[in-house]
């Protein structure tokens, strides 16, 4: 008696075991990957910082600091006192608060523009995922990009037009973004073997950590000469880029001109059965399978606490720790740094947890996602705990905390590879739709409970993230699988593997 298992292939099996990523082309598309996820991330995650300074800043808004009013003024002007104690600007007719912006929305406009961006970007999901698994992902993945690219370049002007101008091209940036999402995801069940997707697909989406982690300081600096370069640059860079995939990303392994046949007997071994692209979806059997609504609901509670951070990161040092603005690019980036190592430690240790493992695995992720997410759960409670004065404190705490998060993510995110890969586009986009939807709820929680930037405020959106991560915890925790479902065409010849793995992860 066996289970079956098409993503690991027996050793017994003709043809390499082994094959070096250097020069190869499962190491250029990593690295497109790495790229595409790394400029959408940009394009997406720059609003959050750099809408503060777009808007003019409006009278009822004291967040001058001391010493930036010192320079020009010197400090006999400076009125009120801050929350941490510093010296801030208050009313004061004499002092003139510095303009680092020309549009004049309200707060609540300023608060809500960035999340605009995913009312098209969760619509499109939903239907990209489908034609992913039916199309070229290929040109679905490339058109994405250099259209999100053209749009992009184009939303100074409409942001000067009216806030609605500028929001309705937002919507569409939103749509253009979210069609490459799961095409880009398909296509690692072709150019990564089995043994590799767990390293490859940590390296590929630690683009949008590396975006993140740039694009805020970058924007700052950028933005200094005017609020609009940042937009022309990252929209130039981002068309060009998507114009050379074309020679770079290939649908399927007979279609490359420069694939090696050693390389090509390699990935054939995880390639047990190409399914047929028209192939009719088994929906009710998807829809009353455990795996799939795991998958989902994991994605949709794991992926809110990413999202508020990277919308809100730049605002909630501002107002919550009192940050100079000069200096929140830099401060917002610090974070992300610590789920860079979270992708280190994927990346290096993925493959190994996937060859010693096997098809075992399942319960190993189960027990690591649980850790991570413990230790994200820590340390919100201690960010909550904290206040402005403890500003090392409190960024020591966003690191460990994006670490984990990160960490958690990297192992959840490549079950469905196992489970369901001949679907994985159709329900990817499914589960990034519905985790996405955060990206334009979370601006609006934000808007409806930070009225004043104070700390005890922000504390209650940092509630919010508690909430989620447990929840994720007993989703994943109780229900995932990594096991191959029979719905999955590939079930029907998939290479054999022992039934007490399957009662062990059962």
């Amino acid at each position: 008696m066996s289970c079956k298992s098409w993503t690991l292939p027996r050793m017994s099996q003709s043809g390499p075991s082994t094959h070096s990523l250097l020069n190869s082309v499962r190491l250029t598309y990593a690295l497109c990957a790495f790229l595409n996820c790394f400029l959408h991330a940009a394009m997406r995650n720059m609003l959050g910082m750099i809408i503060l300074k777009m808007v003019k800043p409006r009278p009822e808004d004291h967040l001058e600091t001391a010493s930036q009013v010192a320079q020009q003024l010197g400090e006999y002007n400076v009125t009120t006192t801050g929350r941490c104690g510093d010296y801030r600007l208050g009313p004061n007719p004499i002092v003139q608060v510095p303009q680092t912006g020309d549009l004049h929305w309200t707060r609540n406009q300023e608060l809500t523009f960035p999340g605009i961006y995913y009312y098209g970007y969760v619509v499109s999901l939903f239907l990209a995922g489908h034609l992913a698994d039916r199309y070229s992902s290929k040109r679905i993945l490339i058109l994405s990009l250099a259209l999100t690219a053209l749009v992009y370049i184009l939303l100074p002007l409409m942001a000067h037009y009216s806030f609605e101008a500028a929001a309705a091209n937002l919507v569409i940036c939103g749509i253009l973004a979210g069609g490459g999402n799961p095409a880009m995801y398909k296509l690692f069940v072709i150019w990564a073997h089995p043994t590799e997707r767990t390293s490859l697909i940590a390296f590929a989406y630690s683009g949008i950590l590396i975006g993140s982690l740039m694009i805020f300081p970058l924007a700052g600096f950028l933005s200094e000469f005017f609020w609009e370069l940042p937009f022309y640059v990252l929209g130039s860079v981002s068309l060009i880029f998507g114009i050379i995939c074309f020679w770079l990303i290939y649908d399927n392994l007979d279609q490359h001109p420069r694939i090696s046949k050693t390389e090509l007997d390699y990935l054939q071994q995880g390639v047990v059965v190409q399914t047929n692209p028209t192939a009719k979806v088994p929906w009710k059997k998807l829809l009353s399978s455990l795996p799939v609504y795991s998958f989902i609901m994991t994605h949709v509670f794991h992926n809110y606490t990413f999202l508020v951070l990277a919308i809100l990161m730049p605002r909630l040092m501002r107002e919550a720790m009192e940050f100079d603005l000069r200096h929140v690019g830099v401060f917002s980036s610090i974070p992300f740094l610590g789920a860079c190592c979270s992708k280190a430690v994927c990346i290096l240790g993925g493959g190994y947890l996937e060859r010693r493992m096997g098809s075992q695995q399942n319960w190993i992720r189960r027990l690591l996602y649980v850790i991570s997410c413990i230790v994200t759960i820590s340390c919100t409670i201690v960010i909550i705990m904290s206040d402005c004065g403890n500003k090392m404190l409190v960024l020591f705490m966003f690191s460990l905390l994006m670490c984990f998060s990160d960490m958690g993510f990297g192992i959840y995110w490549p079950t469905l590879l196992y489970f369901g890969p001949s679907f994985a586009g159709l329900i990817s986009g499914v589960a990034n739709g519905l985790a996405h939807l955060s990206g334009f709820l979370a601006p609006q929680l934000v808007a409806s409970l930070v009225h004043t930037g104070s700390k005890p405020e922000w504390n209650m959106v940092l509630l919010s993230l508690v909430a989620f991560n447990i929840m994720a915890l007993l989703v994943f925790g109780l229900c995932s699988s990594t096991n191959l479902q029979p719905w999955d065409p590939r079930s029907n010849k998939a290479p054999t593997r022992n039934r007490e793995a399957k009662e062990n992860n059962s």
